[in-house]
């Protein structure tokens, strides 16, 4: 299916929503509208590389749920976010805000019916049924140092034989804006704001600052412009991460309105335009062209000859060589 436009995406998300669903929501947005951004997380987790352009397929999230009382009827459970990515490789992803002990069961649990449900196969030799479990991460957006690097359970099957079923966990505050730059985990950026939300307490000696406040926020837009000047990101999806960074801080400085505020000045300045973009480039042109001159000025000076090929008739001359 083709990526949705992100304003009929956060269109979608009620204005009420609580907040902890507003985080699985900005995720499900970046999913659905950049679903190549989820690539830097694969490598990182999975040491998976696709390039740019592989085909992504949103799964339906709903799986039925097999009733735990007779006479009860089945029912449906949602996973978060599943993908068949390349036409072969299918992931999970569950945004998860708290650090739930059994969320490994949960996790088991979805694994099984989408393995059911969606990557089953059949052993021509044998006729065995053949369960492919997907890749799955938890991704955690808060602090807490409690969460493992891993979630883990042991299964016993009849025969007596074990196996580990095991999950990889990614701390989205364990990454600081300088490994999310070089990392290129963009999709972190809308939850960086949660790193602030411990010095929102109003009993702290020392809470937080408009400065602190405007030196973080300048930080996030220029490692988004830095991934836009990069060549990481695209204009659009450059516009769609401020948003999405937008609606996240207005829900957690929404009942500090002084900082709110400031957070809106200070981001009503850092619109992005395509002028600024070819302004950029050509600045950059400008000062090549003028090295260029300099160059030849101090060849000239010192009487060393140069012969000069005009570009296009070294373009022409490539095209007649490809012919």
């Amino acid at each position: 299916m083709p990526p949705k436009e992100l304003n009929e995406i956060l269109n979608e998300i009620p204005a009420a929503i609580d907040g902890r669903k507003l985080w699985d929501e900005i995720l499900k947005a970046i999913v659905t509208a950049m679903p190549s951004q989820l690539f830097p997380l694969f490598k990182e987790v999975y040491g998976k590389e696709y390039p740019p352009d592989t085909p992504v397929t949103l799964l339906s999230t709903e799986t039925s749920s097999f009733p735990e009382e007779r006479g009860v009827p089945p029912g449906s459970t949602f996973m978060d976010m599943t993908l068949l990515v390349a036409g072969t490789d299918h992931y999970h992803l569950e945004c998860q805000m708290r650090n739930e002990s059994e969320m490994v069961i949960r996790m088991f649990s979805y694994d099984v019916r989408f393995a059911i449900q969606h990557a089953r196969s059949v052993d021509q030799d044998t006729g065995e049924i053949i369960l492919h479990f997907p890749r799955s991460v938890v991704i955690y957006p808060e602090r807490n140092s409690a969460i493992p690097d891993r979630l883990r359970c042991r299964v016993i099957f009849q025969d007596d034989s074990e196996h580990i079923y095991e999950i990889p966990t990614v701390k989205i505050q364990s990454y600081s804006l300088e490994d999310i730059r070089k990392k290129h985990l963009t999709l972190f950026i809308p939850y960086t704001i949660l790193r602030l939300r411990p010095k929102l307490r109003s009993k702290l000696k020392h809470p937080l600052t408009k400065t602190e406040l405007t030196e973080f926020l300048n930080d996030v837009i220029f490692l988004l412009n830095t991934e836009l000047n990069d060549g990481y990101l695209s204009q659009e999806e450059c516009s769609n991460y401020m948003a999405l960074f937008r609606h996240a801080v207005d829900r957690v400085l929404a009942k500090h309105p002084a900082l709110h505020k400031e957070a809106k000045d200070t981001m009503e300045t850092s619109i992005i335009l395509p002028s600024m973009i070819f302004a950029e480039q050509r600045a950059k042109i400008a000062e090549m062209e003028a090295e260029n001159r300099r160059l030849r000025k101090l060849l000239a000076d010192h009487n060393i000859e140069v012969n000069y090929v005009p570009e296009e008739d070294v373009q022409k001359g490539g095209d007649s060589q490809s012919q």
